[in-house]
């Protein structure tokens, strides 16, 4: 998938649209980042390898890091996973 995104400068012009691939986690932590250093995000969008765009909801982007939370539901969501399939 391929994130693109526009940011809003201080004296109220927009820059992008910038690109960024790379895993899901690390695109959403960019975006967290240039929140967290007081950019505004105007628009931020996913394209994945068939065309298909993905808007992303900007007032999400709230400059707290998303990675370790992210990894710590996936791995919560794989262990459910191996649960309901031990069950079987």
């Amino acid at each position: 998938m391929t994130l693109y995104f526009t940011l809003g400068t201080s004296d109220g012009s927009t820059q992008g649209p910038c690109v960024c691939r790379a895993e899901l986690d690390t695109q959403l932590e960019v975006l967290n980042s240039f929140v967290a250093l007081g950019n505004v995000l105007v628009s931020a969008y996913l394209l994945d390898d068939e065309g298909v765009r993905i808007d992303l909801p900007i007032e999400a982007f709230d400059g707290s890091p998303v990675a370790a939370p992210l990894r710590s539901l996936t791995k919560e969501y794989q262990q459910l996973l191996g649960v309901c399939h031990g069950s079987r």
